[in-house]
């Protein structure tokens, strides 16, 4: 699951929600911990790409675990 990958690389990089949403560029840490949590399960492409952008990872990576 996306949410998880992203929860797991967050936490390994010592960031908090807030911090890894002004990382990737998203304007509500709200919106992200939900992501986390799975209440959104497909945030979009776009968002993906901030996130993995902010993680310094692939988009393949979050998506698909790879």
């Amino acid at each position: 699951m996306v949410g998880e990958r992203i929860r797991k690389l967050r936490k390994e990089r010592n960031f908090s929600l807030r911090e890894m949403a002004e990382k990737s560029g998203i304007s509500s840490f709200s919106y992200l911990a939900n992501i986390e949590r799975g209440i959104v399960e497909d945030p979009g492409i776009k968002t993906i790409i901030k996130i993995a952008k902010g993680l310094d990872v692939s988009i393949d990576y979050l998506v698909k675990g790879e």
